[in-house]
């Protein structure tokens, strides 16, 4: 993740009033696991994004975007995403609009039924 990217994730945790180790608990991680996500030294699991954009206050899209770029007004990288992942962000982002929300519908059902 760029050094950008790193602190704007810092900030936001910070504007919302929230710790690290709330995002940690909300995503059922320990704390080392968050700061290694934000370092870029481990990439967000998809079925992850959900958590982190609730606790962002954000969008599921724009957690995806932001994730899948070196920096916002540039083109996508998939540094510090692996296979299955990348595969996944890429092909979310070359959806429509409905279907990005066919998406989300889906991966809100998938998180559901892991959680159950």
């Amino acid at each position: 993740m760029s050094t950008k990217k790193r602190i704007w994730v810092s900030d936001r945790i910070k504007e919302l009033g929230k710790k690290k180790k709330d995002l940690a608990e909300t995503l059922g991680l320990p704390h080392t696991r968050i700061s290694d996500i934000i370092s870029g030294n481990r990439a967000l699991k998809l079925t992850e994004v959900k958590g982190f954009a609730d606790f962002m206050e954000m969008s599921f899209e724009e957690v995806l975007s932001r994730f899948s770029m070196k920096d916002a007004d540039v083109e996508p990288s998939y540094e510090g995403l692996v296979g299955e992942e990348r595969d996944m962000v890429a092909l979310y982002r070359g959806l429509s609009e409905s279907g990005k929300q066919k998406f989300q519908l889906l991966a809100d059902e998938m998180i559901k039924k892991e959680s159950d």
